[in-house]
């Protein structure tokens, strides 16, 4: 309590690694977007927080860039995902098929109705398809080849007032085979109630290993899984902000 009265007064500002972390909570707390705390601080004084876009993809800066293309701050400006339930379907040749998931949004803003989608596919691969099947219509869509970086917008059945929730539901049907591909993840900007992730491979090719996966901080921790029949799947409540993802080894 002393420490935030401090900040109140003025007499301090957050400036270590923990209190920049601090602010994540509190902008939660306070439904306020992400990063308006810390656009607060004088910047000749702050120490500036480890980016939580650099802990989904190497290509961060431009993952930012596509998404202010579309005129987004974040893929939560103001619809913060509070569960989501996702599947990742494998074919015989070991590729990714499709993966659905169905997601709880809530809202932080006044009239919000659009969120972003941010996807990572292998370089040079052709444009994934991308249904919305319940709570939203797709909008624009941009894909950078190159990086194989995709982004486009959720726009929702109608806006939502402040804490209000919505179900929105998507499919993602890949049109380039990736038999390389091995691990699947999802990317928490804020902590999350519950974060689900099930992996369904083909019956004739089940890997000999499974291991799950979160990144914190910058920090990797892991851990085996047992296969269940076909399938193996990870949930974990009060997650996030960071990533979580399953691995699979073929040999």
């Amino acid at each position: 309590m002393a420490t935030l009265s401090y900040w109140r007064s003025g007499k301090r500002e957050p400036e270590h690694e923990s209190s920049l972390r601090a602010l994540v909570e509190i902008e939660q707390l306070l439904r306020l977007d992400p990063g308006e705390l810390e656009s607060l601080l004088e910047s000749r004084r702050r120490r500036i927080a480890p980016s939580v876009l650099a802990d989904l993809s190497e290509h961060h800066e431009v993952i930012r860039t596509m998404l202010a293309d579309l005129d987004f701050r974040s893929p939560s400006d103001r619809l913060v995902d509070r569960e989501v339930t996702l599947k990742y379907e494998l074919g015989p040749d070991g590729a990714p098929v499709r993966n659905t998931y169905v997601l709880v949004v809530e809202s932080i803003h006044g009239a919000a109705d659009r969120r972003a989608t941010v996807l990572s596919v292998r370089p040079g691969a052709e444009t994934p398809t991308i249904r919305a099947l319940g709570g939203y219509r797709l909008g624009k869509v941009i894909h950078d080849r190159e990086r194989g970086i995709v982004v486009g917008e959720m726009l929702l059945d109608r806006p939502l007032l402040p804490g209000e929730t919505a179900l929105l539901e998507q499919e993602v049907e890949y049109t380039t085979a990736d038999p390389d591909d091995n691990s699947y993840f999802y990317w928490a900007v804020r902590r999350m109630t519950s974060v689900s992730l099930w992996i369904r491979f083909h019956p004739d090719r089940i890997p000999v290993r499974c291991e799950h996966y979160t990144v914190l901080d910058g920090n990797e921790e892991v851990t085996e899984l047992e296969t269940f029949g076909p399938s193996v799947s990870r949930t974990m409540t009060g997650f996030g902000p960071g990533t979580l993802g399953i691995r699979w080894h073929w040999d």
